[in-house]
């Protein structure tokens, strides 16, 4: 239980926090979504960069690693140190200096007075806010995902998602922009200290230590278990094409509206400097740890075992009692079989307490990792067996081999504390992640339609705070199937937000950019991330099924496919590149394409966001094709 106190004493405190800063507050929709735009440069920074680092850093880049391997970090967190702070100089200070100028809340707001539009903002408000709903999921998932792990199930993953969910719904909902930047500061300061912590914790807590992990996995692949060696076919390898890929995703950050949201509250533009100095320093204190250990935690039998027992298959194993399920058909028939062929006093115990008691996934874990353990290395029977977890690794998601780490190899009380730096980093998102979707509904449907205008300027607060109910009540129910985290968010957050760059490059810096290049390239990311699902879901083969490639056309080019799915994780690739990278691709071309074909905004448009007149472009006085 001293992991469950020391975490629930700290989400009183982030509640606490809320409550504090609504006392603080003003009643005004600029102070309870923006803070009244007065945020000091290292409270900016800070909280921004807590802001970015969700369950995706925490959670999904280690279990990422423990199935991909150490690139993970050339993938994800290298790229990042370098297009995020780039993006943040580049797009966010301009953003910031006309969301003070011209009052704009919102990235949609912007557009609207940019380019003249009011219909198709309302389109760009929908896609963005349909976009952020499934980041929104995913914080939700990693809280819900440390709470129930760390308390050893004690609360299932239901109730642990739903008291991460109130809490946060509570802080926003009282404190608003000022809350959740206060809670920011808190969390970024415990992650960065408890992530180091825990690196160092597991790492001289682990059978061997870092050092005798690797050399063990480098000179015995049969005795330490690593997956990729004994099971190469069911991980897929890390491709040219793909890491290319990845340097795409971070265009994702800025376009996020939290983040660009978060952009708006600086007091000076000079909050920005540290911002872009420190980023790249802090993302290597974060990924760099998570990935580290979720790449080793493939040499540590005991934490495969573990996984290994949150598979589909051994959760029906346990769920029947060894037997059969509704449909008739044995569950987890290899491993069964395997274990009665072995026919050793712990693989017998093993069948036995399955069929007669009701096993936790933990408890099943343990047992396995002992049933294998007895068996002498150079025993036939030891290669089947091990073969078989690593199947069943591959199955299970990886998200919880971090927790999965501290809870076998940190003391109780030092796992509490770290668990509660973890969840800090999950929740430091969420806050801002709520409140970007109300600020927007509110800004940009409510405000925009008259509603301020009608009821007041208190009315906003009170719609935004109902709006912050409903979505995180949607998000909650969505997220009660526990979807997978990376794949979650890469394939619907990060690849829509990052094809979006263009649109937003165009708006800040091409004076010839339209509403109808926008609406375009909108449609385009619509379409692509739309198809992408498709195909994945109608070619994808069912759970369980040995890891195959999947060739949707074979057309060759520079020896990739025209379309295949990856083997084991069934994600499309188009000539070997992920879908991103078309996507931006199309994103701008349908920016570019669209925008000649139609009218440029007005000459006053022109002049008042830059400082010129539309006529120095030719093609602002021609007749349009596509008419205003």
């Amino acid at each position: 239980m001293l992991p469950i106190i020391v975490i629930f004493t700290y989400l009183a405190v982030v509640l606490y926090i809320g409550i504090f800063a609504f006392r603080k507050g003003k009643t005004t929709g600029e102070d309870f979504f923006l803070a009244s735009r007065s945020i000091g440069p290292v409270v900016f920074f800070l909280s921004l960069f807590a802001t970015n680092m969700t369950a995706v850093a925490i959670l999904g880049s280690s279990g990422f690693a423990y199935k991909r391997g150490i690139g993970v970090f050339g993938m994800m967190a290298s790229a990042s140190g370098f297009v995020i702070p780039i993006s943040l100089f580049v797009i966010g200070t301009r953003l910031w200096a006309l969301g003070k100028r011209f009052g704009h809340m919102t990235q949609v707001s912007y557009f609207r007075d940019r380019w003249e539009c009011s219909s198709i903002g309302t389109v760009l408000f929908a896609m963005t806010a349909a976009m952020l709903l499934p980041y929104l999921i995913v914080s939700i998932v990693g809280g819900g995902t440390i709470l129930e792990e760390l308390s050893g199930h004690r609360i299932n993953y239901h109730w642990a998602g739903a008291i991460v969910a109130l809490v946060v719904m509570g802080n926003v909902f009282f404190g608003g922009m000022r809350g959740a930047v206060l809670v920011n500061v808190f969390q970024t300061v415990l992650f960065l200290c408890f992530g180091m912590v825990a690196f160092v914790a597991i790492g001289h807590s682990m059978p061997g230590g870092f050092t005798g992990t690797v050399a063990k996995m480098l000179e015995s692949p049969a005795r330490s278990w690593p997956l990729e060696r004994i099971h190469p076919n069911s991980i897929s390898p890390i491709t040219t094409t793909e890491f290319l890929s990845y340097c795409f995703i971070p265009l994702s950050s800025i376009m996020f509206p939290h983040m660009s949201i978060m952009c708006l509250t600086a007091k000076k533009v000079t909050a920005f400097k540290k911002t872009v100095v420190l980023y790249p320093l802090c993302i290597m204190l974060i990924w760099l740890p998570c990935v580290y250990l979720g790449a080793i935690a493939n040499g540590q039998p005991r934490v495969n075992a573990a996984i290994a027992s949150k598979s589909p298959d051994v959760t029906k194993m346990l769920q029947y009692h060894g037997g059969v399920d509704d449909a008739g058909k044995p569950t987890a028939p290899i491993l069964t079989g395997l274990l009665k062929k072995l026919g050793t006093p712990e693989a017998t115990d093993l069948l036995s307490s399955v069929a007669t008691s009701n096993l936790t996934s933990e408890q099943f874990g343990e047992r396995l990792y002992e049933v294998v353990h007895a068996i002498p290395p150079k025993d036939p029977r030891y290669g089947d067996l091990v073969k078989e977890v690593g199947r069943l690794s591959k199955t299970a998601s990886g998200d919880s081999v971090l927790l999965q780490m501290l809870r076998l190899y940190v003391p109780a009380w030092l796992s509490g504390l770290l668990a509660a730096g973890i969840i800090s980093a999950v929740m430091g998102s969420d806050c801002h992640q709520i409140l970007a979707l109300s600020t927007m509904f509110t800004s940009d449907v409510y405000n925009y339609y008259g509603g301020q205008k009608a009821y007041g300027e208190r009315s906003s607060v009170y719609v935004g705070r109902a709006f912050i109910l409903l979505a995180n009540t949607v998000a909650f129910f969505i997220a009660w199937g526990k979807p997978d985290i990376f794949e979650l968010a890469i394939s619907w957050a990060f690849s829509g937000f990052a094809a979006l760059a263009p649109v937003m490059l165009a708006a800040l810096f091409w004076k010839r950019s339209t509403k109808y290049g926008a609406l375009a390239a909108a449609l385009f990311v619509t379409a692509a991330i739309l198809g992408t699902g498709w195909l994945e879901k109608i070619h994808a083969f069912p759970k369980g099924h040995k890891p195959e490639e999947v060739i949707i056309n074979g057309f060759t080019l520079f020896h990739h496919k025209f379309l295949a799915l990856s083997p084991g994780g069934g994600k499309l690739f188009i000539f070997g590149f992920m879908p991103v990278v078309f996507m931006v691709l199309g994103s701008a071309l349908c920016m570019f394409v669209g925008s000649l074909l139609s009218a440029p905004p007005s000459d006053a448009t022109i002049r008042k966001y830059f400082g010129g007149t539309s006529t120095a472009f030719p093609a602002a006085k021609a007749q349009p094709i596509i008419a205003v």
